[in-house]
């Protein structure tokens, strides 16, 4: 999770990893949380996230090197954001397994966000190399 300047985002912005892994969401710089697109969470007004699968809300994390840590179980595509930039296209895409579930098909209404077989094929999809 970086702050650069006027930018916002995540690093990787999209990311493959099979079910049942353990993600660490890091602060690289600024002040962040990584919240889940599911309805009544955090700001969230949509669900997109796979039906059954767990929620998640980091809170704001502001140290340097904080963690959050969160494990996917459920097979799909995740859709994610950071409360105080969603305004500002601060989200994220993961894939667990196989792309699927309400978030494909679309963006998340704060931003844009690699393609889910584009991550599927590339494992990691770098915030500098994307061009959404």
């Amino acid at each position: 999770m970086v702050t650069e300047g006027s930018d916002y985002y995540f690093d990787p912005i999209g990311l493959f990893v099979e079910s049942g892994r353990t993600v660490t969401f890091k602060i690289d710089s600024g002040s962040h949380s990584a919240t889940a697109y599911k309805e009544g969470t955090g700001q969230a007004s949509v669900t997109r996230i796979p039906k059954g699968a767990k929620t998640w809300d980091s809170g704001i994390l502001s140290e340097q090197g904080a963690t959050f840590e969160h494990t996917f179980k459920t097979t799909g595509t995740y859709d994610y954001f950071c409360t105080p930039h969603k305004s500002l296209d601060m989200v994220g895409r993961i894939v667990v397994g196989e792309p699927g579930g309400p978030a494909e098909g679309s963006m998340p209404p704060d931003g844009d966000v690699p393609e889910s077989q584009t991550i599927v094929d590339q494992g990691a999809v770098s915030y500098s190399s994307f061009s959404g």
